[in-house]
């Protein structure tokens, strides 16, 4: 590994922001894309990615200030005061639910190549697995994953170089009645369902402690992995939705029409190199990431320090046991994990709009900060620039309120109350004392 003692390389950052936001969910989105939108799903996931990636472009300006230690809430609470930051880190933690579903997907993955492998043993087996490989430590967990984005490249290349020599005529025409099937809201609603497995890559700001030259790797970390992500992502999608007649691939996941153009190894080969190695590539960091505003706040005293202490690899080992245990309770009673993460996507979707709110405030509030940032534009440009990732990020809140459950409304809104009086209670207790837990350097 590249990085050796001295820190996370700039090809790291790549590997890690890579393996983060390529998940399993573009194996099993495209299919549905394309219920929606037919052959035009290639050019859903390019404007879903567009706009993925001003939703996350005030992290790229954050990350070219300042070099964090909790994560996202570090800056959250260090601009919009120690309250916000503890609701905000509460409510990011809830994403390590996710976990216990790329378990599960792996273990149903593996099952579906090997029959005799049991689907709940395995996703134990696969959660305990990069468990393990946290607690050793980010440089052990960063070169596993170095290891695997480049099996997942090869898993994803194998699908697009055996697909692209198929692609039927037609494939590009845009006037073809296999183009827009749901006309202007079937292409929209495959925008909306794709737009967030597209910004995962920002997650990557969490490793801006360990990385050799935060300001510059990070930002340049995020943007190259967003390049990777429009690539390959409108490459599946051609594949996809280019060779079979729409009706037999709408609603199919890839390994359905990898069985369809491969023969039999190939596609056992692409199972493992595409949606498995995706899943154990998201899996791996996301221990590190979702652990690390939970670590902080044990630190700045939101819950009991006795889960801050650090093993001999810099590790929070009692925080990353109960990130596991999080991750794997559900598995192990058997609830329906889909389910549980889909209520609490929408308080992970507002808390991105209060972290997009919170890194318009640096200027202001972190003056230090703005004069230190890698990336130069002006005080007017920043802010237009920040207003209008705002509106894009609270624009697709709004269109996906249209399918949003009572239940999930009803869940997010008593998480948030229980957030606010859970924070409100903690600091009236004087339990709070927060740590400075960002640098400039």
């Amino acid at each position: 590994m590249s990085s050796g003692s001295k820190g996370l390389s700039l090809k790291d950052l790549i590997s890690l922001a890579t393996g983060q936001v390529i998940g399993a969910g573009v194996v099993t989105l495209v299919g549905k894309g394309i219920g929606m939108t037919g052959r035009s799903v290639w050019l859903a996931y390019a404007v879903a990615i567009i706009m993925g990636f001003c939703i996350i472009f005030p992290y790229i300006m954050l990350s070219s200030m300042i070099r964090v230690k909790g994560g996202n809430y570090s800056f959250v609470a260090a601009t919009l005061g120690d309250k916000w930051g503890g609701i905000y880190g509460m409510a990011f933690t809830l994403n390590m639910l996710a976990c216990g579903m790329f378990g599960l997907s792996m273990g149903m993955y593996l099952n579906s190549i090997i029959p005799s492998v049991p689907i709940v043993p395995a996703a134990i087996v696969s959660v305990t697995l990069f468990f393990a490989c946290n607690i050793v430590g980010v440089k052990f967990m960063a070169k596993l994953q170095n290891y695997m984005t480049v099996a997942l490249m090869c898993g994803l290349g194998l699908f697009i170089v055996m697909g692209l020599f198929k692609l039927q005529p037609g494939t590009f025409d845009f006037s073809a009645p296999d183009f827009f099937t749901g006309g202007t809201d079937g292409f929209l609603n495959a925008v909306l369902l794709l737009v967030f497995s597209c910004v995962g890559q920002s997650f990557v700001v969490s490793f801006s402690k360990e990385a050799q030259n935060p300001r510059r790797d990070v930002p340049l970390a995020i943007c190259v992995a967003t390049l990777i992500i429009l690539v390959i992502y409108c490459a599946i999608a051609i594949v996809a939705s280019g060779i079979l007649p729409i009706d037999q691939v709408a609603g199919r996941p890839l390994t359905d029409v990898a069985k369809d153009i491969m023969s039999r190894p190939l596609a056992y080969a692409f199972v493992v190199g595409g949606p498995i190695a995706a899943l154990a590539t998201t899996l791996n960091s996301s221990f590190s990431v979702f652990s690390r505003p939970f670590h902080q706040m044990c630190v700045d005293g939101w819950f009991p320090k006795y889960f801050a202490r650090t093993n001999d690899n810099s590790v929070p080992m009692r925080v990353l046991v109960l990130m596991y245990a999080i991750a794997i309770l559900p598995i192990l009673v058997g609830l329906n994990i889909q389910e549980i993460t889909g209520n609490v996507v929408l308080a992970g979707r507002i808390a991105d709009v209060v972290a997009i709110i919170a890194v318009i405030r640096v200027p202001k509030v972190l003056p230090e900060a703005w004069e230190n940032r890698y990336i130069r534009m002006s005080k007017p440009v920043f802010y237009a620039v920040m207003v209008i990732c705002l509106a894009i990020a609270v624009f697709c809140i709004g269109l996906s309120l249209r399918s949003i459950t009572k239940t999930q409304v009803i869940v997010t809104s008593v998480l948030f109350i229980v957030f606010f009086i859970y924070a409100s209670v903690r600091q009236r207790a004087k339990k709070v004392s927060m740590e400075k837990s960002y640098e400039l350097n």
